[in-house]
């Protein structure tokens, strides 16, 4: 590997020497220093080999004393390589530049990856990040990633924990959402169960408390069913929480409507594309126009970064906006039939028990369909309540 580094900076000729005598040229060469190797034999009055291109000169003489005539056959590295380099002395030197700026650039997060968002947005992450100082064209090195992270713990308690890891101008921000604390029940509260709905008592269970209600009586929402105010006869009041299985008839009248006709995008005309350049948060526009309406075309933007993908970024981008236009046309939009199944979906989710029976009413007006369901449902209506105050009388605490 070194030999062909020399041969490459020194410079290799592959040469002939043709005469009666061409050992002497050798022998010639050994006393007077001249370097030679790669021999080779043609016949008996031929041979060659190969000399740095700093001795061919003094080789040349050598042979002319010996009455030996010298041919070049080829040359590799040396002046050829200097002539080449010296031709490409601005390729060079731009190449050197670039990578250069490559090499600063590395020293700045140009790019941020958030991983692990579950409630919070990448947004809120992102804003944070930016009051601790970390955001595009934020120079690495002087960052404390302890710093960040306790900064991050104090603006969002929502993290459990984060860390940020740099690695070729791209900043990977690992965050861990803290588990929510779960609701508890405190069942040694003084609770009522009330109405959570409007309908008519069909059966009562009550497992603690003084049930208010019985079967066939009709309540509103809000009113108490079971209290949790138990009376004694040889003792003062007790409060309890109030446990039990209020189920009810209820009546639902429910509406939705939507258009029947509605302009959706039709088949793709014309496509024209516009370039921009942007470095940082600086954008160049490539074209002229750039405020002119764009109505009835689809603009799609695609933003390509001079870096590999998952490995390093740079500041510099090229954008590509790609604008289709579409001819406009209406569509058919209503459909009756999967309005009606989305109404029952909708209300078998919302209730806590079963759907006895069900009706649906159509009515089109004014290019709007209308589609109503009245219904009769069978469900569990109680809601706990707690008790502050009962009949002007304070709890005991």
């Amino acid at each position: 590997m070194m030999k062909k580094f020399t041969e490459q900076i020194r410079g290799a000729v592959r040469i002939e020497l043709c005469g009666a005598l061409p050992e002497s040229v050798l022998n010639t060469c050994a006393v007077n220093g001249v370097m030679l190797w790669e021999l080779e034999c043609v016949d008996e009055c031929t041979v060659r080999a190969t000399v740095y291109e700093d001795q061919l000169k003094q080789l040349r003489l050598i042979a002319e004393k010996t009455m030996c005539e010298m041919t070049v056959i080829s040359m590799r590295g040396g002046s050829r390589s200097r002539k080449l380099v010296k031709r490409r002395l601005w390729l060079l030197i731009s190449a050197g530049l670039v990578g250069f700026l490559l090499c600063v650039s590395s020293l700045f997060i140009w790019e941020i990856d958030i991983r692990g968002c579950g409630r919070l947005n990448e947004g809120q992450v992102l804003r944070a990040l930016a009051d601790c100082g970390v955001e595009p064209g934020c120079f690495w090195p002087g960052m404390s990633a302890d710093l960040v992270r306790s900064k991050m713990l104090t603006l969002l308690p929502e993290l459990s924990w984060m860390t940020v890891n740099v690695s070729g101008s791209r900043a990977v921000v690992l965050v861990c959402e803290r588990a929510e604390k779960p609701e508890i029940f405190d069942e040694s509260l003084p609770r009522n169960i009330v109405a959570g709905k409007t309908g008519i008592i069909s059966r009562v269970a009550v497992q603690s408390g003084k049930a208010l209600v019985s079967r066939g009586q009709a309540v509103i929402e809000g009113e108490i069913l079971v209290s949790g105010r138990v009376e004694s006869i040889t003792n003062p009041p007790r409060f309890v929480c109030a446990r039990g299985q209020i189920m009810a008839d209820t009546y639902y009248e429910i509406c939705a409507a939507c258009p029947e006709q509605l302009p959706i995008k039709g088949e793709q005309g014309g496509t024209r594309k516009k370039f921009a350049l942007k470095i940082g948060q600086n954008r160049i526009n490539l074209y002229f126009g750039s405020g002119k309406d764009i109505d009835g075309c689809d603009k799609i933007i695609k933003e390509y970064n001079l870096g590999i993908e998952g490995l390093f970024a740079t500041p510099v981008s090229i954008v590509v906006e790609e604008l289709v236009s579409r001819e406009e046309s209406t569509e058919i939009f209503s459909d009756e039939a999967g309005m009606k199944e989305r109404l029952y979906e909708y209300l078998a989710a919302s209730i806590d028990g079963e759907i006895i029976s069900c009706g649906y009413s159509v009515c089109r007006e004014s290019g709007v369909l209308y589609v109503t369901m009245s219904a009769h449902c069978f469900e569990d209506i109680a809601q706990i309540s707690e008790i502050t105050q009962y009949d002007g009388e304070n709890l005991p605490s």
